[in-house]
């Protein structure tokens, strides 16, 4: 059954962001290069035909919510303006978003290379990259590490079908905040800026003594599973070069360690278990990833319906940690206002996340099979989109509707 989710209110058009690139701007002969007056002729025609007034602009929906850029650093780079978005998925085709574009007939498809939301993971910088600005700004910028495919369409035909490294830049922060939501299928809770991650399994320092850890100035942030309502902590490990998620629930509330003058704290993992996970970065972890037994083979695969949770939320219950403990040291950024520092907005979202996760007494079911829905009074089951989490379902008409008398001759 298709199933899509389209982008929230539209904002209204910013002059200061641009205006689309094939519209020329007027120059002003102040700006023009200068002409001696010997050089000017004495005699000065004007013309005396009137001016054509320039026709209307065709802009669609009222300004754009992002922008990308196609064939960038090459001579024919294009800026393409974007407006409203809906998240497609079906059995035919990948699941992908559908950008309406700021003029009509055009097109802009972002394929997803997964279907599954939890394997798909937005990045945006650290706050350090741009020091003097706002850091919620970072999140205008949004972009992901490994080339997806995007097919812009218009009038004309396909412009653009190529892998490229996709880059938005969003016009509010909200804009960004809802399509990574849309996209993951977990809402965007808030993001913080960390120093170092390390753990018990990659040490904070190298044997030469330089800081490595996990990972080193990145952005970490918490999501909300919009079908389990568990909580997940994702952040990018640049040094081993892969995604690291954790679910809350799975270490213990209190930290073990915190010392707020240094903006550090240890999370350790309940019952101070270490198991196999699914991300085990050491080589050791690969080999027990290789190891095959009897049991292995006659377990049955969980598999979850793609009308219910993701694969990740519906094995919550069970996860398993890698690591013994997870120790963070927050940056500390003096654009922030005072009681607002990563580390104590983690600390207050910390507690809240973990209290929610751990007030279900009841596991999230695992394999979770919804049936198709019977045709009710006659009215077939319609594929509705989604805007905003409101399903939009379509009425037949009055035309095609019978009374019971009238099926009687």
């Amino acid at each position: 059954m298709a199933s899509s989710g389209r982008s929230g209110s539209s904002s209204s058009f910013n002059s200061s962001r641009g205006v689309p690139p094939s519209y020329t701007q007027h120059s002003s002969p102040v700006n023009s290069t200068f002409t001696p007056v010997s050089a000017v002729s004495g005699q000065t025609v004007e013309s005396s035909a009137p001016q054509t007034p320039l026709g209307p602009l065709d802009l669609g929906p009222p300004g754009f919510h992002a922008t990308i850029k196609l064939y960038e650093r090459t001579p024919n780079e294009t800026t393409v303006y974007l407006g409203p978005w809906e998240l497609v998925s079906n059995g035919t085709e990948p699941r992908r978003v559908v950008w309406q574009c700021s003029y009509a007939g055009e097109v802009l498809e972002h394929f997803l290379p997964s279907d599954s939301p939890d394997e798909l993971f937005p990045y945006t910088l650290h706050a350090n990259h741009r020091r003097f600005g706002d850091p919620r700004e970072m999140e205008l910028y949004l972009t992901f590490l490994e080339p997806h495919r995007i097919r812009y369409t218009t009038v004309d035909g396909v412009v653009h079908d190529e892998f490229i490294e996709v880059k938005y830049e969003f016009t509010t922060v909200e804009g960004s905040i809802q399509l990574q939501s849309d996209i993951r299928q977990r809402d965007l809770v808030d993001w913080f800026d960390v120093d170092v991650v390390w753990s018990d399994a990659h040490r904070r320092t190298d044997a030469y003594g330089s800081v490595r850890g996990l990972g080193t100035i990145q952005r970490m942030k918490l999501w909300r599973d919009r079908h389990s309502t568990f909580h997940y902590l994702t952040f990018y490990a640049n040094h081993r070069r892969r995604w690291r998620e954790y679910l809350i629930n799975d270490f213990e509330r209190d930290p073990r360690s915190r010392d707020d003058r240094h903006r550090r704290l240890q999370l350790d993992a309940r019952g101070g278990r270490r198991g196999s996970g699914s991300d085990n970065s050491s080589q050791g972890g690969q080999n027990r990833d290789r190891r095959f037994s009897a049991s292995s083979i006659f377990r049955p695969r969980l598999v979850s319906s793609f009308t219910g949770a993701s694969s990740s939320s519906a094995a919550a219950s069970q996860s398993v940690l890698d690591i013994r403990y997870l120790s963070i040291q927050f940056s500390r950024n003096n654009q922030m206002q005072p009681g607002s520092e990563d580390f104590r907005r983690f600390m207050d979202q910390w507690n809240i996340a973990h209290d929610s996760d751990g007030a279900f007494a009841v596991p999230y079911p695992m394999n979770l099979v919804e049936l198709p829905s019977p045709q009710v009074n006659g009215i077939p089951e319609l594929a509705s989109a989604q805007v905003n989490g409101v399903g939009d379902f379509a009425l037949p008409d009055a035309s095609d509707a019978r009374s019971p008398d009238e099926d009687t001759p």
